[in-house]
């Protein structure tokens, strides 16, 4: 049943019921993984830039492979990417986690409705962003690579990692559509 629709300027999504859960859950576990941390404001009382952006004084890389590929090191040097994470990972972490609490808002609707149906006025590129953090976060988990979609299809339907799988590609065709609406 998932499909995106667009009408002049607007998006919509329809989703079954059980679409509607399985993003709920990956949103969740994606929410909750880019809480990791702690991520409230600590300032060095003697740098007055710090207490006006009230940011903290060391944000450290993650460890988390799935984190890594969302939040990777902009500079090889790592004095550098450090000192570039700390003024920008916070605030794209919360982009992220904002855009996510969004989808989710969204989605619990449908599921309230308990039979599925269609989101009105989708906000595109928030879904698109999502949509993306989503596949990496599972490409990661996945070890997706060339040859991922011919092991999906050899794998017995038994095979607990089907499913995930499944979800995988259909993320990818649900990017697809909507990337493909955007650009007519």
């Amino acid at each position: 049943m998932s499909d995106f629709s667009r009408d002049g300027d607007s998006f919509s999504l329809a989703l079954s019921i059980d679409e509607a859960h399985v993003l709920i859950n990956l949103v969740e576990q994606l929410l909750e993984l880019l809480g990791e941390g702690d991520f409230q404001h600590h300032y060095d009382e003697n740098d007055p830039f710090a207490q006006l952006m009230a940011m903290q004084q060391e944000v450290v890389a993650p460890e988390d492979p799935v984190l890594k590929r969302l939040l990777p090191n902009a500079y090889s040097d790592p004095e550098a990417a450090d000192d570039f994470r700390r003024y920008t990972e916070p605030a794209l972490r919360r982009t992220k986690q904002d855009s996510l609490r969004i989808i989710r808002e969204q989605l619990m609707v449908l599921v309230d409705n308990e039979e599925g149906g269609v989101i009105p006025e989708v906000d595109a590129q928030l879904w698109l962003k999502s949509i993306n953090d989503l596949r990496l976060a599972l490409s990661v988990r996945l070890e997706i690579h060339g040859e991922s979609f011919e092991i999906f299809e050899n794998m017995p339907d038994e095979d607990p990692q089907k499913g995930i799988y499944a979800v995988y590609f259909w993320l990818g065709w649900l990017q697809e559509s909507l990337l493909e609406l955007l650009t007519q």
